[in-house]
């Protein structure tokens, strides 16, 4: 082989490195870590990857699911939901924070809005990592009556 060949193999390999890398990077979504639900009463959503990218944030990122659809806050009540997100079994908040507040300041802020049949869980992870790739699982929990000891 000469030389300018050589040198065209390298930039295949490279490039072909390169896109493999990041394909690798936006494509991988961690396992969920057993036993991390939150021991809360309630009824409790496991949040779904891939997440949607919210904004242009690293941090703030939107799961949909028509579940709690009938408590979702909307346009008219923006603190209707009584829904919190746990993220692994640690709660994040406050809750009904603005769109533009998850996106651009995340530590675990969060809403849940909803129109009609439609709910989307906008929220941030706690420490500001990426939560399609740091391996945590999101719960939304409808919280319930904590269990009373029995009265003889």
């Amino acid at each position: 082989m000469n030389r300018s060949t050589k040198l065209a193999c390298a930039i295949v390999a490279i490039a072909a490195y390169v896109l493999t890398a990041y394909w690798l990077k936006i494509s991988y979504v961690p396992p969920i870590v057993p036993d991390a639900d939150p021991k809360v009463a309630g009824a409790k959503l496991l949040l779904r990857r891939p997440f949607q990218r919210f904004l242009d944030s690293h941090f703030g990122v939107i799961a949909r699911d028509d579940s709690f659809v009938n408590l979702a806050d909307t346009a008219d009540n923006n603190e209707r939901s009584p829904i919190e997100i746990y993220e692994n079994d640690k709660p994040l908040g406050p809750a009904h924070s603005s769109h533009a507040g998850v996106a651009k300041i995340g530590h675990g802020k969060f809403s849940h809005w909803g129109r009609k049949d439609i709910t989307i869980f906008v929220f941030s992870s706690s420490d500001n990592t990426d939560p399609q790739t740091n391996g945590r699982a999101y719960w939304a929990v409808k919280p319930g009556i904590p269990d009373s000891p029995s009265k003889p």
